[in-house]
């Protein structure tokens, strides 16, 4: 079994790529691995080089965001980031369920972590 990491990438910098399709999927790849490699930096960004200075600079080319690992077999996300992703009253009894187990697990880690 092994560690499952959650990772987050705006859509936008997927669907208009910065210079070459080949070249961007190398940089893609680079900052996945690099996210899950170093999940405690939270975010990479990799960035253009500067011409002359071959140093990293402007906007950044791709942007991950590391958001989780786990240690588990089966995984099921559940995850909203906008306030009509999902309706409550769209869900089934099995999805509120599980969205209760979701809850209570929550509450429990964050009861343990104190205040």
């Amino acid at each position: 079994m092994g560690i499952h990491h959650l990772i987050s990438i705006d859509e936008d910098q997927l669907r208009q790529p910065v210079g070459d399709r080949e070249e961007f999927l190398s940089t893609l790849g680079s900052a996945v691995l690099l996210a899950c490699m170093q999940p405690e930096a939270d975010t990479v960004s990799i960035r253009p080089p500067d011409p002359k200075t071959n140093e990293p600079h402007g906007d950044p080319i791709i942007t991950v965001r590391h958001v989780a690992e786990l240690e588990e077999k089966n995984i099921r996300l559940w995850v909203w980031e906008s306030d009509d992703a999902v309706a409550i009253a769209d869900l089934s009894a099995d999805e509120l369920e599980t969205l209760r187990k979701i809850v209570a697990s929550r509450q429990r880690t964050l009861s343990q972590s104190g205040p």
